[in-house]
């Protein structure tokens, strides 16, 4: 590791725009709880106000850190919120339909099969799940495990089970659940040619396409063309498969749409998956069909029919008592692609809150930033790469993102941010960047209030005092863990110089914001001490270094450079280890050596799945365990910062059984080909 110019910046270059900075209406400012606290809240405004400054003059931008409102800017101006609107879709649908719904597609018919026949028609009604489909459509579009359907094929089973073996009539697709307007009348025309969302429907398969196979021996491609008869084509496709099965069907050829018999009995059925998995699937990938489906269910639900128009006005009534709704809101449609559709940053912070939170069903199911869903591929290699998830929203005019973000040392922030803009421009985009780099690196001022809860440790098991050398460095050191340093910067070579003569540890902290060159960096308050095991010296002076980290401390102030960084420091050992920690650590390394088994199926750097991971805590000293597990696994370092700054050895390794657990969902869908 080179220390000076260690790692390219996490964000693009932001250009300036050609108006002034704008400053943040009427931002919420704190002062700091004790002066050198890093990036305290009045840090945090300037640097939030940096990100106003950059966007759109139609921005509207709210934060709050663990419940408590610490910026506003525009919080009550209405905007258009793209596909952040589907959080508003989600919250009230699992709280007017309840997450443990499942959608039911039916097959009846006027009598019971009698000796395998049913005579007349068979009638497919169409419950109102979005996740129909075949068995064919899934494999063509490469449709993994990890999202909800419901399969057209193992329905065709069941009507086989049920001993049907001859349909006199015909198969039947009932849809009248809902209406037959197949997308939002105000959307503009190119929404359709874009797929934007397939036909809506009660009874959709296949998302509402027909899959065209290219003849056999021609290698083309499989082509998805719009449905313009779902019900029909939803009939037509269950016939192919009752023949396929053997059941004889007399009337193949007039599969159609229709309306099932009065007084119909039922032959088999089919359930969806449980609404809250389907919601947190809409939210994952920002599924339009499936966020314009459920709003016609919560209009039908409501009493005003299966229709998108009543539903919206059933998702406003609804928002109106649950107290989210804000003045100049409105609600179009349910997936956010209508640009008549407003929503206010307060509207999206309150329903963050109603929904539960980060640990509620929506808060669960949103993208992780650089890790799943529409933020998979942004914020990679940034603070914010697996602390950050939110639901992201993007037309030609607007950007928008709204979630949370896990903080260094525990706490969370909530925000929301909407840009309008035409076109939205690329300083709007940088500018959302910037916030969840700004969110995932803000470490909270320390309280100075008597009463306020000790994070370091008082107990007989707190360690030394000292004065150290400090070497602030953009990446994690773990007690137990080595650290190789090539130092060429002439103050940290004045540090080696010092602790080689002298003998003295130094410590080691993580750059939170900021770079090793240069000072003007933003640390973190926990590191660990460590100690020069080897050095060599250059001919110019350049220090070649092999450094162990020996424990963990906490920084009780830091002093005037030395011109190197100098701290006041108290080594925080981790408290004596609890009995029947050894369960906890089996888990830990086996969870960790699925991961790593998996990681290496997808080609993916690390150690590999024989590594040795095994404890003895006869012999090993449980607190270095820890540490061991959280250095060989794959995790960002503000991760590895958090797991640095647990209490104890048993919070340490439940934060990280969350974080394997989260990769090896990451790893799983990837190799199913989602």
């Amino acid at each position: 590791m080179a220390t000076g110019l260690l790692a390219a910046a996490a964000l693009a270059p932001i250009q300036p725009v050609s108006a002034s900075p704008r400053p943040a209406t009427a931002p919420t400012r704190a002062d700091p709880a004790r002066i050198g606290a890093p990036t305290p809240v009045a840090e945090l405004t300037k640097d939030l106000d940096a990100v106003v400054a950059y966007s759109p003059p139609d921005t509207c931008l709210s934060v709050m850190i663990d419940g408590e409102p610490v910026y506003q800017h525009d919080a009550t101006l209405p905007l258009v919120p793209a596909s952040t609107e589907k959080l508003l879709t989600a919250t009230v649908a699992l709280e007017r339909l309840r997450g443990d719904l499942r959608f039911e597609t039916r097959v009846v018919a006027t009598a019971a099969p009698a000796a395998g026949v049913v005579t007349g028609d068979l009638t497919l009604v169409g419950g109102g799940d979005p996740t129909l489909m075949t068995d064919a459509y899934r494999f063509a579009r490469r449709i993994g495990a990890d999202q909800p359907a419901a399969s057209l094929d193992a329905l065709a089973d069941r009507i086989k089970a049920a001993g049907v073996q001859r349909i006199t009539g015909r198969v039947v697709g009932d849809e009248t659940r809902y209406d037959t307007v197949r997308s939002v009348p105000s959307w503009p025309e190119r929404y359709v040619t874009q797929n934007q969302s397939g036909p809506l429907s009660a009874l959709t398969v296949d998302d509402g396409y027909v899959l065209r196979f290219p003849a056999p021996g021609d290698d083309g491609p499989v082509v998805r063309e719009r449905s313009i008869d779902p019900a029909g084509d939803a009939a037509r496709l269950l016939t192919d498969r009752l023949l396929m099965r053997g059941i004889k069907v007399d009337g193949a050829g007039g599969a159609g749409a229709g309306v099932a018999p009065a007084g119909a009995v039922d032959v088999a059925a089919l359930a969806s998956a449980p609404l809250e998995e389907i919601v947190g699937y809409m939210l994952l990938s920002s599924d339009n069909q499936i966020a314009e489906l459920l709003t016609k269910e919560i209009g039908r639900a409501a009493g005003g029919g299966g229709t998108t128009a009543a539903g919206a006005v059933a998702i406003e009534q609804r928002a109106a008592e649950l107290k989210i709704r804000t003045a100049g809101s409105d609600v179009v449609d349910g997936s956010g692609l209508d640009p008549g559709n407003r929503v206010t940053c307060d509207e999206l912070m309150s329903v963050l809150g109603v929904a539960g939170g980060p640990g509620g069903a929506v808060g669960r199911s949103l993208p992780v930033a650089g890790r799943s869903g529409t933020l998979a591929d942004r914020f990679r290699g940034t603070t914010a790469e697996g602390r950050l998830r939110a639901k992201t929203g993007s037309l030609s005019s607007v950007t928008a993102l709204a979630g949370f973000v896990d903080l260094p040392e525990g706490g969370t922030a909530t925000f929301a941010y909407v840009a309008n803009g035409r076109p939205v421009g690329k300083n709007a985009l940088a500018a959302q960047d910037l916030l969840g780099n700004v969110l995932a690196g803000y470490l909270p001022p320390c309280p100075d209030t008597a009463s306020a809860p000790l994070v370091a440790p008082v107990a007989p098991y707190a360690g030394q005092v000292a004065t150290l050398a400090m070497f602030p460095l953009q990446s994690v050191l773990l007690p137990g863990a080595v650290l190789p340093l090539h130092v060429f910067e002439d103050r940290y070579r004045a540090l080696v110089d010092r602790c080689v003569a002298l003998d003295e540890d130094f410590g080691v902290v993580l750059i939170a914001r900021g770079s090793e060159v240069g000072g003007q960096d933003q640390r973190t308050d926990v590191g660990t001490r460590a100690r020069i095991v080897e050095a060599q010296q250059a001919t110019d002076g350049r220090w070649a270094v092999i450094a162990v980290g020996l424990t963990r401390l906490r920084v009780d102030a830091w002093l005037p450079d030395a011109p190197h960084p100098l701290a006041d420091t108290s080594d925080w050992p981790d408290p004596p280890a609890p009995s029947g920690l050894d369960g906890a650590l089996e888990a830990s390394t086996a969870r960790l050596r699925r991961v790593l088994g998996l990681r290496g199926e997808l080609g993916e750097p690390g150690p590999p799945s024989t590594v040795d991971l095994e404890v003895d805590l006869t012999v090993d000293d449980a607190s270095l365990a820890s540490y061991r597990l959280v250095g060989l696994s794959p995790l960002g370092d503000l991760d590895r910062q958090r797991l640095l700054a647990s209490p104890d050895i048993g919070d340490r390794l439940a934060r990280l059984d969350g974080l394997l657990d989260e990769e090896e969902n990451v790893c799983r869908q990837r190799l199913s080909g989602g």
